[in-house]
């Protein structure tokens, strides 16, 4: 199964979803959970092993793993 995850600044992460393709439930489930998670500046990354990251801007369901992480803050 896929997983959508949440990083949490200085908590690790924090798994939100798992759908698998051949069951469409789990997909419109998982794309619920990440449309209400990538408000509020943060940013989505589908990651497709060590090196292949890629930013997304809407849910991808072929998708291994989706990382959701919080928005860069300057001072």
């Amino acid at each position: 199964m896929a997983k959508l995850r949440l990083l949490k600044t200085g908590h690790g992460d924090v798994c939100l979803a798992e759908w698998d393709v051949a069951l469409p439930e789990t997909v419109r489930q998982a794309e619920a959970v990440f449309r209400e998670q990538c408000g509020a500046g943060r940013m989505a990354f589908r990651l497709d092993g060590p090196g292949r990251t890629r930013p997304l801007d809407r849910f991808d369901a072929t998708a291994p793993e989706i990382l959701i992480v919080p928005a860069i803050q300057g001072g």
